[in-house]
């Protein structure tokens, strides 16, 4: 195994110099480290929901640290393409409601991020643990010096470059498909995740990976002292936590009250609705919104979630006349506004002839004069527009196209109730992306709703997942949020990520939260909020924290280069070497 040159080459002084890696189990048994990145990948995969073992994320990346500091950039990225395999094939075991390929398929995708953070924490790291002249000495030596010799200055840079590095990829990760990262095994750890409101949710990630880097540190000299370090700073996040207004909700200052009216149909997916699907899922929704305003006569507002029905409300066809008739008859009957998620069409640009279909929002005054319009900006690739269609194999299309593209949408304007909240309205995937709830509130929005259907996964944890993915947009922006589901999901999020009160199934399991319930409902929940709230640090300032840390790898890359140009410059000339 080498690190920067062949096996061939000796050091100043002779020996094998450093072109062994650091030995293990076995010096060559590479398989050895292999399974112990998987095993960590399997810890990841165990402390995000279903078993939401939350302790266990602190330690999922101690492995392909440990693992990158004895291997090769080379070997240290298939470590970590193999840890991500761990993860990956479990947490997203969901997607087989799809189609039973699609994870399996998903997880080598998923695995190429941390595979470059193996790479580039090898690279960093054991440039920054090892001085050049010690990096030139044969394997015991080096041995040795992590175990009698670093300086505990080099240990801690080593644990902090590991943590940035692997913050700053996931970053990138969140940019085509945030879900699952490290900071949402925190999601119920509601003293850890309050510095969301100052760092956003990297503020959580850093902190988790930073007590996985310190833990693979343990064997190195001063190691336990760098983890006790770390230790405190996470028990001094979680005081500070404690001492913040928002994460009880009796500490609140008298707010105003909104009371939404939820209605939850609790209805099969419909990909592609024929007309006994369209007409079953207009009755539902009809009837069980007529009966709930009856029973729930002060509600406010009536909420449909995302694509109730399954055809767009404005559409010429039959099918769309008669719904849209539906609608105005329920808006007469109930008096009462209503903000329906549903299909829709994107006005035509200039030389187009036909308008794109929208995931939208529908805003209806209960006059039934149509307010507010919100077309979904963040679409699902691969679930409402295929990615570089023209280039994939027909076969993985037919698997996942619902035959059109969706149009992303433009607004991100609130929706300003009269005598109520302004709202931002996010629809299903959406309320997982902290820029853009953050857009909302910068816009002024003071409560957050989502619109959202996940029966396309009826069986899996994927609901509750979407809701660990999601809870920290509250605590960033410090503005409640309410969700609205087809089948669950119903419910209250405070400004500090607790799951407050929400829907219960009719006839539900009782002893099962209300959160993980699934089944028909309705119900009115009381949403606290305040008309002008202060935005938060994450508000006002974004990803500030991303910034630093760009600014902290560079400084890391260039201690690491100047240090390896040292090592090179202390082995000998080819001439000597012959």
């Amino acid at each position: 195994m080498t690190f920067w040159h062949k096996p061939a080459e000796k050091g100043p002084e002779g020996g094998n110099g450093p072109a062994d890696d650091l030995p293990f189990f076995k010096r060559h048994a590479l398989w050895n480290y292999l399974l112990l990145s998987f095993a960590g990948g399997l810890l990841f995969a165990a402390a995000l929901p279903p078993l939401n073992l939350w302790f266990l994320g602190f330690f999922a990346l101690t492995p392909l640290v440990w693992c990158a500091s004895q291997l090769s950039w080379g070997k240290a990225a298939l470590c970590g393409w193999v840890w991500g395999l761990g993860w990956a094939l479990f947490a997203f075991q969901f997607l087989r409601e799809i189609e039973w390929i699609v994870p399996y398929l998903l997880a080598p995708v998923m695995g190429i991020w941390p595979a470059v953070a193996g790479a580039l924490i090898s690279c960093i790291g054991r440039n920054l643990l090892f001085p050049a002249k010690v990096q030139a000495e044969p394997f015991e030596p080096r041995k040795n010096w992590l175990k009698e010799r670093v300086p505990w200055y080099r240990v801690l840079l080593f644990v902090l470059a590991a943590a940035v590095v692997y913050t700053l990829v996931e970053w990138t990760r969140s940019r085509l498909f945030t879900w699952n990262d490290l900071s949402v095994t925190q999601w119920q750890n509601l003293l850890l995740i309050q510095i969301c409101s100052v760092t956003g949710s990297y503020g959580v990630l850093f902190l988790v990976a930073l007590a996985g880097s310190a833990a693979a540190a343990l064997p190195f000299r001063k190691g336990w002292c760098i983890f006790l370090g770390v230790l405190a700073l996470l028990f001094g996040n979680s005081v500070w936590g404690v001492m913040q207004k928002e994460l009880i909700p009796s500490r609140f200052p008298k707010a105003r009250k909104w009371h939404p009216l939820l209605i939850q149909g609790d209805l099969s997916q419909r990909r592609h609705a024929g007309e006994e699907q369209f007409r079953e899922a207009l009755k539902v929704y009809t009837e069980l919104t007529a009966a709930a305003a009856k029973k729930f006569p002060k509600a406010d507002v009536i909420v449909w979630p995302e694509s109730a029905v399954p055809i767009p409300l404005r559409s010429a066809h039959t099918w769309g006349r008669e719904y849209a008739d539906s609608v105005r008859l329920l808006l007469a009957e109930c008096r009462k506004p209503m903000l329906i998620g549903t299909l829709d069409f994107a006005f035509p640009r200039p030389l187009e002839t036909t308008p794109g279909f929208t995931n939208s929002a529908l805003y209806f005054d209960r006059e039934g004069a149509l307010r507010y319009k919100y077309d979904k900006i963040h679409r699902v690739p691969y679930g409402e527009y295929i990615p570089f269609r023209k280039y994939l194999p027909e076969f993985l299309i037919k698997m996942v196209d619902m035959g059109r593209d969706l149009t992303p949408g433009v607004n991100r304007t609130p929706l300003s109730i009269p005598g109520g909240p302004r709202l931002s309205v996010a629809i299903c995937y959406e309320g997982v992306f902290g820029y853009l709830t953050r857009e909302f509130a910068l816009q002024g929005a003071n409560v957050l709703v989502v619109l959202s259907n996940d029966a396309w996964y009826p069986r899996s944890s994927e609901p509750e997942q979407h809701l660990a993915n999601s809870v920290m947009r509250a605590v960033e922006t410090g503005l409640p949020m309410v969700r609205c589901g087809n089948n669950g999901g119903s419910l209250l999020v405070w400004p500090s990520g607790r799951v407050g009160e929400g829907l219960r199934a009719i006839g539900g399991d009782v002893t099962k939260p209300h959160y993980l319930q699934r089944g028909r409902s309705c119900g009115v929940i009381e949403v606290p909020y305040f008309d002008n709230p202060e935005p938060t640090f994450y508000v006002k300032h974004g990803e500030w924290l991303i910034g630093v840390f760009f600014v902290v790898f560079f400084a890391f890359c260039g201690t690491a280069a100047a240090n390896h140009l040292k090592f090179r410059k202390l082995l000998p000339s080819p001439a000597k070497r012959r």
